[in-house]
């Protein structure tokens, strides 16, 4: 799932929360009788845990010759300890990242080009080419299976007050007044520093980072402003993390939740109502949703580049490894995958109906900037939410900070 210099601790811990691997242990790399493995995946989730037992049994049916020595880091600090094991030559072999930090990563020297590892790999046929991360030519990354969000709603509620599934923000508008405070009627996450919640809104209003437009992040915020006045989301969710969001709608009580589809195995889980998905409604525009997946690099100072990239090509593009990401809740990304029984699941299908208006979460044409982009973006979400802001004046001062931070 997601990053690290992003700050999006929140968004990580839920985006990355449904892939594991091995045991968590201590220590870097530097060992080259074994293949060190760095993530932010954390275990208190019942399917984490699951997949985590089915991803170290994918790892030891492969039969390398190295075992795994897999080492939980919080994702607030992976990135940052991945560079500073760049200045010592030491640290993991593989390690994931959600893809916001490649440039920085590649501009510290931190990770290895592995460009000539993958073009042995026997199945990359198999790999859309959009998982294949590069720079400048070069393979720096892969991504093993695919994730975004969409509108998760509650079926027991809707069917109870007559409301069909909304395609449009007027009908997602019209039902959560028909809902009125019977029920929660929205979860929406506000709290962190980035926007993966808000974009699908701000963008079904025509926002673009490269053309930043006030008014259309105006009549985005007044649309979720307005709700939160009438109770509709609580004026607490703009503390809320993704997972808090989700967690209180598979709680019961809550009508729709934007969330992922990797929350999907706890759904399944832990929800005692019928619920659905569909994609974000459009509102003047298409509502986008970013495309994520962990990018898994190898380091640069990995002491067995090929031992590396095994336990990559074992644990993420392998059908059993992209097989058990599955049954978690993410999407696979290899082409053999794309029939399989799992993928014909409703649930899943409205996610891939959603990524028809996907992007990646490393916008093209940015760098570095793009976090100081978002990151005021968010902020506005996340006040307008509390009620600490006007509509008009978050937006402004939204898009004085985009302007500032492009120069």
């Amino acid at each position: 799932m997601i990053s690290a210099n992003l700050r999006v601790v929140a968004v990580a811990a839920a985006l990355c929360a449904l892939t594991a691997c091995g045991t968590s242990g201590s220590g870097g790399g530097g060992n080259a009788d074994q293949v060190t493995f760095w993530h932010y995946y954390a275990q208190g989730i019942p399917a984490t845990a699951k997949f985590t037992k089915d991803l170290g049994d994918v790892y030891a049916k492969a039969t390398l010759p190295k075992p795994l020595n897999s080492v939980y880091v919080p994702a607030e600090q992976l990135t940052q300890k991945v560079v500073a094991s760049a200045a010592t030559k030491q640290g993991p072999d593989v390690f994931v990242q959600g893809g916001a930090d490649l440039l920085q990563l590649i501009k510290a020297g931190a990770i290895a080009d592995f460009t000539a590892q993958y073009e042995k790999f026997k199945d990359k046929d198999q790999i859309p080419d959009a998982n294949v991360i590069k720079h400048d030519g070069k393979v720096y990354g892969v991504q093993g299976f695919s994730n975004t969000t969409a509108l998760w709603y509650n079926k027991t509620i809707l069917d109870e007050l007559g409301i069909t599934p909304p395609a449009t923000m007027d009908e997602l508008n019209a039902a959560l007044e028909k809902i009125g405070k019977k029920y929660v009627g929205i979860g929406l996450a506000g709290q962190g520093e980035q926007d993966v919640n808000s974009f699908s809104f701000t963008s079904a209003y025509g926002f673009d980072y490269a053309k930043p437009d006030a008014a259309a992040l105006e009549n985005a915020f007044t649309l979720v402003g307005g709700w939160a006045e009438k109770g509709y989301v609580p004026r607490d969710a703009a503390t809320w993390t993704p997972d808090v969001a989700f967690q209180k709608f598979t709680a019961g009580g809550m009508a729709f939740v934007v969330g992922g589809n990797w929350q999907y195995g706890n759904a399944k889980k832990t929800a005692s109502f019928t619920y659905g998905v569909v994609p974000v409604p459009n509102a003047t525009a298409p509502a986008k949703v970013y495309q994520f997946g962990d990018n898994v690099h190898i380091s640069a100072f990995t002491k067995d580049k090929d031992a590396a990239f095994n336990a990559i090509a074992a644990m993420f593009l392998s059908q059993g490894g992209e097989l058990a990401a599955l049954e978690a809740g993410s999407m696979p990304v290899r082409k053999d995958l794309a029939g399989t029984k799992g993928m014909q699941d409703p649930i899943y299908s409205q996610f891939n109906k959603a990524l028809e208006n996907g992007v990646p979460y490393l916008l093209p044409g940015f760098g570095t900037e793009l976090t100081q982009m978002r990151k005021p973006v968010a902020e506005a979400w996340s006040a307008v939410l509390a009620g600490q802001s006007s509509p008009r004046d978050a937006a402004a001062t939204a898009v004085a900070a985009i302007q500032r931070a492009a120069k």
